[in-house]
């Protein structure tokens, strides 16, 4: 799975830790969701400027699935969700995305913005 937007400047890389009150198959559970069915293994969003998020819970769909290929469908959370809500699922998140052409690079400093920069 590869995170696209509609020109792809940036790219790049995230990583979570799951809350330690919730996880997603709870979550997809009390929206009704049959969880033995649906496996979550994973969680996607996707925002434009301060119009516009979604989220979804990335599951392996098991009466589709086959012994050869996974069925992965996207479940869309809609009714009553927030940033807030899916921020919520995880007790720290980090997404690093950077020029397409810095992808290989890494970080070797970090600079506190009220640190003198001279």
């Amino acid at each position: 799975m590869q995170a696209s937007v509609h020109y792809d400047d940036f790219v790049g890389t995230a990583a979570a830790d799951i809350s330690d009150h919730t996880d997603l198959n709870k979550h997809l559970k009390s929206r009704g969701f049959d969880t033995n069915r649906y496996e979550s293994i994973g969680a996607k969003f996707y925002a434009i400027y301060s119009d516009s998020f979604s989220a979804s819970i990335i599951c392996i769909d098991k009466q589709k699935s086959t012994e050869e290929k996974p069925y992965i469908v996207a479940i869309k959370l809609e009714k009553e969700f927030s940033r807030d809500d899916f921020f919520e699922l995880f007790k720290s998140f980090e997404v690093i995305v950077t020029l397409k052409e810095t992808t290989e690079t890494e970080i070797i400093d970090e600079i506190d913005s009220l640190r003198n920069h001279n």
